[in-house]
């Protein structure tokens, strides 16, 4: 019920303006919209509600109307986020999102993706026909964390069941807060990094497939980027995508084949130098090595492997005289 103060009896209808019948000395009626009046005797005016049964069936009917209508938008609403979330992820990442964020896909939003820093993803067991992935995450930073240990405490992994068509590296692209990836799944040249991340560390296992093209490190971050490593690589032969890594601090390759110490050209910033089971021709071992220690920030340099005794014991202790006290150079 709604009320006014009045001075004076009501001269027309609040609701529609239509002229008033009086019914008696308390009751007023508009003409045009049929709307109550009753006028007490304190000169308070109080606009009734009374209406007909068909007046509040009908205004019953709006209100279920409204709300239905109110439901259905809502629920389109949800749909529409739900189909887009699910379009956008595969279902290996739509089932570890929902078990890591604890909600449905639909209520996971970029600022919730933003909050993992650390993610790993590998094959969920050790055979290559393993029927699953495992995703392991932290919403910490890892460089945050001088004690390793204490970081591994922050660690949590989730198990996916899964084919390879159920996975999807360009999931990657959406996880914009990461500081450090690790990828074991093979062929990362698939995956797709954010367009705008401060990744700080990269590793990935396998090398570019032979009918890959090496474009995953091109939205690396050269602002922050510091350092890479690359595993099994052996089937590695398109070396171009290391125009994108010039400013990392670290690097670290392993089984694969260089022919000439080129590839880092340009890499001023470079501090550590890790070459794991790499190949090189025995006669050009020496060249390529002694270019690679020149490089000018170089700190550590280390060879393990059968490469690393191409080099002449005689020429290896030449070396570490030279470069004491400015370059830690071990080989295994």
């Amino acid at each position: 019920m709604k009320q006014n103060v009045l001075n004076e009896r009501p001269s027309a209808c609040t609701s529609c303006g239509g002229q008033l019948e009086q019914k008696d000395p308390y009751t007023y009626v508009c003409t045009s919209c049929g709307r109550v009046y009753y006028i007490s005797a304190n000169r308070h005016h109080k606009i009734s509600v009374r209406l007909s049964a068909g007046k509040i069936i009908l205004i019953c009917a709006l209100s279920a109307i409204a709300v239905t209508g109110a439901a259905v938008l809502g629920y389109q609403y949800y749909t529409t986020r739900l189909v887009k979330s699910a379009s956008r992820f595969c279902q290996c990442f739509r089932d570890f999102l929902m078990e890591a964020c604890n909600r449905p896909i639909a209520d996971i939003g970029e600022e919730e993706l933003e909050t993992i820093k650390y993610l790993k993803i590998e094959r969920d067991g050790e055979s290559a026909q393993a029927k699953g992935y495992r995703f392991t995450y932290s919403f910490e930073d890892y460089y945050d964390y001088g004690d390793m240990e204490a970081y591994e405490k922050t660690l949590k992994t989730i198990s996916v069941k899964g084919e390879t068509e159920d996975f999807s590296p360009t999931n990657v692209q959406y996880f914009t807060g990461l500081t450090r990836l690790e990828l074991y799944t093979d062929a990362w040249e698939n995956y797709v990094l954010p367009k705008e991340n401060k990744i700080r560390s990269i590793y990935c296992l396998d090398g570019l497939s032979r009918y890959g093209t090496p474009e995953f490190f091109s939205r690396a971050n050269p602002d922050t980027l510091e350092e890479v490593a690359i595993m099994e690589a052996g089937e590695l032969k398109d070396f171009s995508f290391m125009e994108h890594l010039k400013g990392v601090k670290s690097f670290l390759i392993h089984e694969a084949a260089l022919k000439d110490g080129g590839m880092f050209d340009g890499f001023d910033n470079l501090e550590q130098l890790i070459l794991y089971q790499v190949d090189m021709e025995e006669d050009e071992a020496e060249e390529i090595v002694e270019g690679l220690l020149a490089l000018p920030s170089l700190k550590y340099f280390h060879m393990e492997g059968r490469t690393a005794w191409y080099i002449e014991d005689g020429q290896w202790e030449e070396w570490q005289r030279l470069y004491d006290g400015k370059l830690v150079l071990t080989r295994e």
